[in-house]
């Protein structure tokens, strides 16, 4: 099989089966701060997803881009440095049924029932990295109903305390975990924390 990240390979070659852990992080991604552009093709579309992070978030960043390459999801095991640090994974063509969050516009979308199924401890580790900070995680770009699903499921499936709460922007809310669900928070995704990005689980750890 032709490795995804080597040069020169066409987008309708980087085929799957993808490992489940890694379509886990990529369709929960969009929860956060991924977005997945379509690439036209002349014989097939595929799929490129993109993340774009803080310079504060730089050391997760680097953890990523290096988990995707060693995989063969990202062509260079260093993230593209900008304004802001972000990481590009490869173009792919079996993605583009995966990219179900968002549109043209990289606008987000419903979420789907199939979210229960992908959030695993080490997705919703991601999305805590990515939009998480003590004790709210930013769901800016999602409906109230869909933000009330989320909470939800966080409830059902790991037993924290959560609610939606406003964002102090028009029609944009954000999830609240309880202060006394912290430590369970801290206890489920801390060990899956580096170092660099403890800080968001601060007095907790």
């Amino acid at each position: 099989m032709i490795p995804f990240n080597k040069a020169r390979t066409k987008a309708k070659l980087r085929i799957g089966p993808h490992n489940k852990e890694v379509l886990d992080v990529l369709i929960c991604g969009m929860l956060g701060d991924f977005w997945a552009d379509k690439i036209p093709g002349n014989l097939l579309n595929s799929t490129r997803i993109q993340l774009e992070q803080s310079i504060s978030n730089a050391a997760y960043i680097h953890y990523l881009s290096l988990y995707f390459y060693e995989l063969g999801y990202c062509a260079r095991p260093i993230p593209t440095l900008i304004k802001k640090t972000e990481f590009k994974a490869s173009n792919l063509s079996s993605t583009n049924t995966s990219s179900g969050y968002s549109e043209p516009g990289n606008e987000k979308v419903g979420i789907e029932n199939r979210f229960n199924y992908r959030l695993t401890l080490f997705t919703f580790t991601n999305w805590s990295l990515q939009k998480g900070q003590g004790v709210f995680i930013a769901t800016n770009s999602f409906t109230y109903e869909d933000c009330k699903f989320l909470a939800l499921t966080l409830t059902q499936k790991y037993q924290l305390k959560t609610s939606v709460v406003k964002s102090g922007k028009p029609n944009q809310w954000r999830l609240s975990i309880f202060k006394e669900s912290m430590p369970r928070l801290a206890e489920l995704v801390g060990p899956h924390f580096i170092p660099e990005m403890e800080y968001k689980l601060k007095g907790y750890l």
